[in-house]
């Protein structure tokens, strides 16, 4: 089965990957001030699985809205992501 233009391109049952990035970035943006962890986002959102939201980070560090950022957390050198 291929996809048509009339067909909407989903991740998951209900959610398109637009809404999918859109609600990752406003996650991000809300609920963790701007700096989330890929672990916190994981534990978040829980349902949607590990691959949906490093497919969300890798698309909105693409288009500028988020960096990658390292930094030091308990267990050495840990990354994080903030919005631009």
């Amino acid at each position: 089965m291929q996809l048509t233009d009339s067909q909407p391109c989903t991740l998951y049952t209900g959610i398109s990957k637009e809404k999918l990035i859109e609600s990752v970035y406003i996650m991000i943006k809300n609920d963790y001030g701007g700096k989330a962890t890929t672990k916190c986002l994981e534990n978040k959102m829980d349902d949607i699985g590990k691959r949906k939201i490093r497919y969300a980070i890798k698309h909105l560090t693409k288009e500028g809205k988020i960096k990658r950022v390292r930094g030091f957390g308990p267990k050495g050198v840990q990354y994080h992501y903030e919005i631009v």
